[in-house]
């Protein structure tokens, strides 16, 4: 549901800490991923600054609940097992003229993407123009895989 978020806080790289909303989390092979939405200003159409929300996959080195938050409804998931289907293959468009990518995600980052098992993950990254999804970390989650 729209409204099953909580507030986390979240450390930067920088060591600064902000407050972010957690949209969902998921526990992988390697542990726990969260879903946050970082509030910042964004270019509009008009060019002038716009509030925007950034979504990002982080792992839970950089972010801590909040005392007196509610954590009861955020949407958890578990990632398949290896041998399972736990990545997609997404097809992008491409400029005519030109070849077209694909993406490997972690399965849940990219809803409409289709499912794939480990070895047809590895087997596409062979293949040019091929590489894991940076948003959902889907290189740390394969084997020799390019980050």
């Amino acid at each position: 549901m729209p409204g099953d978020t909580a507030r986390v806080a979240v450390a930067l790289p920088d060591g600064q800490e902000l407050r972010a909303q957690l949209h969902e989390r998921r526990r992988a092979a390697d542990g726990w991923q969260y879903r946050v939405g970082i509030a910042c200003w964004a270019a509009g159409s008009s060019g002038r600054a716009e509030p925007a929300e950034h979504s990002i996959w982080l792992d839970a080195c950089h972010v801590r609940p909040l005392p007196g938050a509610d954590y009861s409804r955020i949407p958890t998931r578990t990632i398949p097992a290896a041998d399972g289907q736990a990545w997609t293959l997404q097809d992008l468009p491409h400029l005519p003229g030109h070849p077209g990518t694909r993406l490997i995600h972690v399965i849940g980052c990219h809803p409409g993407a289709t499912p794939i098992s480990l070895d047809q993950a590895l087997d596409a990254l062979q293949q040019p123009r091929t590489v894991p999804c940076h948003t959902c970390k889907a290189a740390t989650s394969l084997p020799n895989a390019p980050g």
